[in-house]
C-alpha cells in the first residue's frame, strides 16, 4: 500500500468460536518489508489460539447456556454502550421488559425439561421477530428483556404487539398442551432520569408486574 498507512508487511491468522464460527483473523502488519520463519508462524498460531481461548471464556461469561442468547452480564455490558450512541445521536431508545406467564405451571405439569424447552423456544422466537439491531437477552429465571435502538415507546409497543402476533400463530400450530405467553412492560430511555442500565431495567420490571398484577385481578 502506498499511501497512509503505508502497509509493506501482512501476516494473518483466522480466529473462530469454539462452534467454528469465523470471528475475524489476528493480523499483524508492518511498513517495512519483512519475512516470517517457521517460529514465527508457530508464535502467531499461538497467540491467535491464546485470543480464542479469551474470546471463548468472554462468550461463556456472557451468554445463557440455556437459551443462547445473551445473559443478564452480557446485556449489560452491550446495553450501556448502545444507550451511549444513543445519547450521542440524540436517537430514542427504548426497553420492553418480558415475564413468561405461569411457567411454574409447565414446570409442575409437564415437567422441567419442558419448562427449559419453553425457556428456549421463547427465545428462539425472539430471534426470528425482532430486527437484528436489537439487543436481547434472558435475565435470569423466566425474565427476558429487549432494548431497541432508535425507537419510541410507540415503536416499541408496536414491536412487542408484532411479537405477540408470532407467539400467537406458534401456540396455535405447535398443538403441545399449552401456550406460552408473557407480560411485559416498555420504558423509553430518559437519559436525565436513566443514568444506567439497571434504572431503565428497573423502570420495565415495575411496569411489567403491574401489568403482570393486573391480568391476575
Amino acid at each position: 500500500m502506498l499511501n497512509d498507512p503505508n502497509i509493506r508487511f501482512y501476516a494473518g491468522c483466522p480466529l473462530s468460536a469454539p462452534n467454528g464460527d469465523k470471528l475475524g483473523t489476528l493480523c499483524i502488519i508492518d511498513s517495512k518489508p519483512r519475512e516470517l520463519n517457521k517460529e514465527d508462524y508457530e508464535a502467531l498460531q499461538d497467540l491467535a489460539a491464546t485470543v480464542e481461548r479469551e474470546l471463548a471464556a468472554v462468550q461463556l461469561a456472557t451468554f445463557d447456556e440455556l437459551t443462547g442468547i445473551s445473559n443478564r452480564r452480557g446485556f449489560m455490558m452491550l446495553a450501556e454502550h448502545s444507550l451511549h450512541l444513543c445519547k450521542v445521536n440524540k436517537l430514542d431508545a427504548s426497553l420492553i421488559f418480558l415475564d413468561l406467564d405461569k411457567l411454574k405451571a409447565i414446570n409442575d405439569n409437564f415437567g422441567h425439561a419442558e419448562g427449559d424447552k419453553t425457556l428456549a423456544t421463547f427465545a428462539d422466537l425472539m430471534k426470528e421477530a425482532y430486527r437484528e439491531s436489537d439487543l436481547f437477552a434472558r435475565l435470569g429465571g423466566d425474565e427476558f428483556v429487549v432494548l431497541l435502538s432508535n425507537a419510541s415507546r410507540q415503536t416499541a409497543e408496536a414491536v412487542v404487539q408484532r411479537f405477540g402476533e408470532h407467539l400467537d400463530k406458534f401456540n396455535h400450530d405447535s398443538d403441545q398442551g399449552y401456550s406460552i405467553n408473557f407480560s411485559y412492560g416498555i420504558v423509553e430511555f430518559d437519559a436525565k432520569k436513566h443514568c444506567s442500565v439497571g434504572d431503565l431495567l428497573a423502570d420495565g420490571d415495575q411496569l411489567m408486574y403491574e401489568t403482570k398484577l393486573s391480568k391476575a385481578s
